[in-house]
């Protein structure tokens, strides 16, 4: 099973386009959070109508994808649309999906093969591989949502990476995050948040008791963005991690680990 995990997207449309031309070549794919950029001048209506839109033409192909919240993603309070600027009418049907919605992630379960916040349940892969999938929303109060233990492979998406670990590193991490993958030790786990530093140990992975975990390390927001996302290939066969943070259109520098 390959399974290709990133997170803090952060609207950038050639990064979203980018998984949807990779997702056949993966048995998963897995975003674990920051979907949305806080920081865009257009506000979040324009990015939800281009988010649905996207997970519309994802759904089309066979491979799954599990998406979590991260702390870009609609807290509370966010401007939906610039003052003075009228919702356009080609909008709406899509926003009121989106307003019937529990949430507004569960509006992207358009089809059984995408996973979201709240989620924990068996996908079975194209390569006939099972895995349980764990999807935790982002939490402004720093804790975590508790998931039943399961037997067999399963990983976690969690937004904040683990904190006192090289993950996290040069922030914080979620303190309780830990605590939970000692306790309920799921194979793997995958988070974002915390982007590539320059002049950092900028660590990819970090075993937590019997739990592998990972974080792709994104090019910030902030800065030039290269045409590809920093992605982690997992590869169950292998068994290894292949963490490739992108510099160009066709380069990047590849660092694999033995799992």
């Amino acid at each position: 099973m390959k399974i290709l995990l990133t997170a803090d997207l952060h609207f950038n449309r050639p990064w979203f386009e980018w998984l949807l031309a990779e997702a056949p070549n993966f048995d998963l794919i897995c975003v674990a959070g920051d979907l949305f950029n806080l920081e865009d001048p257009s506000g979040f209506i324009p990015q939800m109508v281009f988010l649905y839109d996207w997970i519309s033409r994802f759904s089309r192909q066979p491979t799954p994808i599990a998406l979590c919240s991260g702390n870009h993603d609609l807290p509370p309070g966010s401007l939906l649309v610039q003052p003075g600027i009228p919702i356009a009418s080609k909008y709406l049907s899509t926003i009121s999906r989106y307003a019937l919605s529990d949430s507004w992630i569960q509006a992207l379960k358009i089809t059984h093969r995408i996973s979201v916040d709240g989620d924990q349940k068996i996908v079975r892969t194209k390569s006939g591989e099972a895995v349980a999938i764990i999807c935790c929303r982002y939490r402004a109060d720093g804790g975590v949502d508790r998931w039943a233990q399961t037997s067999g492979n399963s990983l976690v998406l969690h937004h904040e990476p683990p904190a006192s670990t090289s993950l996290s590193m040069p922030k914080t991490g979620n303190g309780e995050f830990p605590l939970i993958l000692r306790e309920l030790k799921p194979t793997w786990c995958v988070s974002g948040h915390v982007h590539f530093t320059p002049g950092e140990e900028n660590s990819f992975l970090e075993k937590i008791g019997q739990t592998y975990c990972f974080n792709c390390r994104q090019t910030p927001p902030s800065g030039p963005l290269p045409p590809r996302p920093n992605v982690i290939v997992l590869d169950t066969t292998s068994k290894t991690a292949a963490w490739r943070r992108w510099f160009s259109g066709t380069s990047y520098d590849e660092i694999v680990a033995k799992l």
